[in-house]
């Protein structure tokens, strides 16, 4: 259990967190420069970014769960104090971990390309990744892409030159690199070509954070609310704006007087999974959210919980007719 507990001291859990941005300092303990990994697969070269930069605080992004086990015990086993990983999606976690102005260094390593043209929307780098970055990188802060595929690079260095934010320099082709990945020193063993782009922050980006300041958000009804009630609200789906949420499940405890609804709500692009309480309260019943899943405090979120309350409010009484 111990030797557990070391591996995972090594990861941030933002949605247990209650400021955003996020204070880094309390994580690392103390006050550095900020570098980023995107993607940072088995860890390899976070470690030994982080090495050669023992003035900066390195911080990883990665969404699966195996990545997050090796890296955490490579980071272990080498020893390196000054870094930390996160399980989420990097463009999330950059647009509302980071204050404007804090990142020094971003850095991508053979992103997935995504080549087919159905498949584009799900590219890491677009005209919003671009809009985030030139907020959060620090004055003259860098974007460093590294990749195999020769168009990618070129329509990176296509969305970096339009933006107002950013310097582009040309697409290096081989570039020396102090710290390389282990599919790139394969790569380059294999005569294969490497790309290198690097865009430079000229300006400051305004953009729209979507974790709220305001308390997990809950509805009480003073009105009786019915099992028939409750079953009703299975697929029920409400949209407005770029906000949208649906119930996909209903669970009922078996004292028939609480209920949990499995709930997908979607802010934009960003999806979470959570679960909406309904239970009686000493003023009737409160609808709120199931602390256990921890989703983040976003505009969708508290919208699922006030209109799944306000259904149950306009229902009332009908299931007696």
């Amino acid at each position: 259990m111990k030797a557990i507990h070391r591996v995972l001291k090594y990861e941030i859990f933002p949605r247990q967190e209650e400021q955003f941005p996020l204070m880094w300092e309390k994580f690392f303990g103390r006050s550095a420069p900020l570098f980023v990994e995107i993607g940072f697969g088995n860890g390899e070269f976070l470690v030994e970014w982080a090495r050669q930069h023992p003035e900066g605080n390195m911080v990883g992004f990665e969404i699966a769960m195996e990545s997050m086990e090796r890296a955490q015990k490579l980071i272990h086993t080498a020893q390196i104090p000054n870094v930390r990983v996160i399980r989420e999606e990097a463009r999330w976690g950059l647009q509302e971990f980071f204050a404007e102005n804090s990142i020094r260094h971003v850095m991508m390593n053979f992103p997935d390309p995504w080549p087919k043209k159905r498949h584009q929307e799900r590219r890491a780098i677009n005209q919003t990744f671009a809009q985030i970055l030139g907020h959060v990188l620090e004055p003259e802060g860098i974007f460093e892409l590294v990749t195999d595929q020769k168009w990618y690079a070129e329509a990176a260095h296509a969305i970096f030159n339009e933006s107002q934010f950013f310097t582009v320099s040309s697409i290096e082709t081989n570039p020396p690199r102090p710290v390389q990945t282990k599919y790139e020193r394969k790569w380059r063993r294999l005569g294969r070509d490497i790309y290198r782009l690097q865009a430079h922050k000229v300006a400051s980006a305004a953009i729209e954070r979507k974790i709220l300041e305001e308390p997990m958000p809950h509805k009480i009804i003073r009105t009786p609310v019915t099992r028939e009630q409750v079953v009703k609200l299975q697929n029920y789906q409400e949209e407005a704006g770029s906000t949208f949420f649906i119930v996909k499940e209903i669970y009922l405890a078996p004292e028939e007087n609480h209920y949990l609804l499995k709930t997908i709500a979607k802010d934009e692009d960003y999806m979470q999974k959570f679960f909406i309480v309904i239970t009686p309260h000493r003023d009737g019943w409160i609808v709120k959210l199931d602390t256990v899943t921890q989703p983040y405090r976003t505009p969708a979120v508290k919208f699922s919980v006030y209109q799944v309350a306000q259904f149950l409010e306009n229902t009332a009484g009908s299931s007696q007719q």
